[in-house]
């Protein structure tokens, strides 16, 4: 990529947005008519195939040019599965998922001001050996590999030149890029409620936005990092803040397998034992720091030789409210002694625990049963002390049932009516929504059976 920076134009992004929308159109319409059980047996003959993975390559190079929230939009329709139609999602799922780690990357000239300016001087004041071409490239920096004055082997992101003003310009053209964001906040807006796609677009845009500060992310990983520091299968590299900046963020650098490689060449054993690493290193954050990182994408996980799990990009991380901390916690430890006892009193209980946590009206039972089903699918995991099986079964139907009240109605009598107002999800609940899909395609993908439920708190398991 030899341009000096990422385009900020908002006019010229609402036209590649544009351009985007009119290809992803009739990909989001097969979902659609998949979702209300009227999708059609597609056979993907050669051209129809050659056409798709030419279409995929296409949407890659501009989301990856694009770079901000455009391309964090592919990299959540590289591995979250569900939201994709199942017969293209193949071509398209590989395509995307270079968008993990090898986005189309900056060249040095453009890079280097940015490490001088932010880093006060020359890069041979701080780095001993610095790589110009980058080993990782990502939404908003890419990644060089280096070495400091004083021997430690790291990894320096860079944020790229330009990047704030392009997400700026994607979260302003709101009107264009609503529907394309719904992936990223988990497909939650049953309401159709305009404000409140204006507040879930501000709770995404304020997440996003606060990627944009290393300074921040640095904090954040230096909080996971003490958290997990007597963890022997978790580890969260090491800071170094004198290398480090608002667009510089200098850690140590872990060398691992991907995801994608332990997925085709780890055991059944090793699978599982990563995965409930994986969670127990989400319940120790959710429930100790009242922290969760919300972007849990494929990249953001190595896998070293020493069967650790190294976990990586910290710069999505939602501090939780108190009062959705309690809440939460309050459902999940009614649904779990409820499963356990099958007593009326007991999922009395679990009832009263939504209502209060989703703001529902317990008196609009359609709507109530929606979402008590819902919750009840996705909570499936914790609720006995027993290994799950996770599998792309379980995340798609986790997907499937979050557009269950939407279902019936579509494509009624061949046309689309005019949807009922659910009331949509409070808005905190944005990004546990993101945290909770990507979370789930991750483990799914790796097909790792879990028991959640022995890593969650006991003041939850009581």
């Amino acid at each position: 990529m030899s341009d000096d920076e990422v385009s900020g134009s908002r006019f010229g992004r609402l036209a590649r947005l544009g351009w985007l929308s009119r290809r992803a159109v009739p990909l989001a319409f097969s979902r659609m008519r998949e979702l209300a059980g009227k999708a059609e047996d597609v056979v993907l003959d050669a051209k129809t195939a050659a056409r798709h993975a030419l279409a995929a390559e296409e949407i890659f190079s501009a989301l990856g040019d694009m770079k901000g929230v455009a391309l964090k939009l592919g990299q959540m329709l590289s591995y979250m599965d569900g939201v994709l139609p199942e017969q293209y999602r193949p071509v398209y799922q590989k395509a995307l998922s270079k968008l993990q780690t090898a986005a189309p990357p900056m060249d040095w000239a453009a890079v280097e001001p940015v490490l001088v300016a932010e880093l006060g001087g020359p890069v041979a004041d701080i780095f001993a050996e610095f790589a110009p071409e980058p080993f990782a490239a990502a939404s908003i920096g890419q990644v060089h590999r280096a070495r400091l004055l004083t021997g430690e082997d790291v990894a320096v992101k860079v944020q790229y030149p330009g990047v704030a003003n392009a997400m700026r310009a994607d979260l302003e053209n709101v009107g264009t890029f609503e529907w394309l964001l719904r992936p990223l906040v988990g497909l939650s807006d049953f309401g159709g409620d305009k404000r409140y796609v204006r507040a879930v677009i501000d709770e995404l845009r304020a997440r996003l936005l606060e990627e944009l500060d290393y300074r921040r992310e640095a904090e954040m990983q230096m909080r996971f990092a003490e958290c997990f520091a007597g963890d022997p299968e978790l580890r969260v590299p090491k800071v170094f803040p004198h290398a480090s900046s608002d667009r510089v963020l200098t850690t140590g650098f872990i060398e691992g397998r991907s995801l994608a490689e332990v997925c085709e060449t780890a055991s059944q054993e090793d699978r599982d034992r990563y995965g409930q690493a994986l969670v127990r290193g989400l319940v120790t954050s959710f429930h100790t720091l009242s922290l969760f990182n919300a972007d849990p994408h494929p990249g953001n996980y190595l896998f070293p030789a020493d069967g650790s799990v190294v976990l990586l990009d910290f710069g999505c991380v939602k501090i939780i409210p108190p009062e959705m901390l309690a809440d939460i916690e309050g459902y999940q430890r009614t649904a779990i002694v409820a499963t356990r006892t099958d007593a009326e009193a007991d999922w009395d209980a679990f009832d009263q625990a939504i209502v209060r946590a989703l703001k529902l009206d317990p008196d609009n039972r359609p709507v109530y049963r929606v979402y008590r089903e819902f919750i009840l699918y996705i909570l499936r995991p914790i609720l006995r002390d027993e290994p799950f099986a996770f599998d792309l079964e379980y995340t798609r139907e986790s997907v499937d049932r979050v557009m269950a009240a939407k279902q019936e109605l579509l494509f009624s009598k061949g046309i689309i009516p005019r949807m009922p107002k659910l009331p949509p999800l409070p808005v905190d609940y944005t990004m546990l929504n993101r945290l909770q899909f990507g979370f789930f395609s991750v483990l799914s993908h790796l097909r790792a059976r879990v028991n959640w439920h022995a890593e969650l708190p006991a003041h939850i398991r009581a």
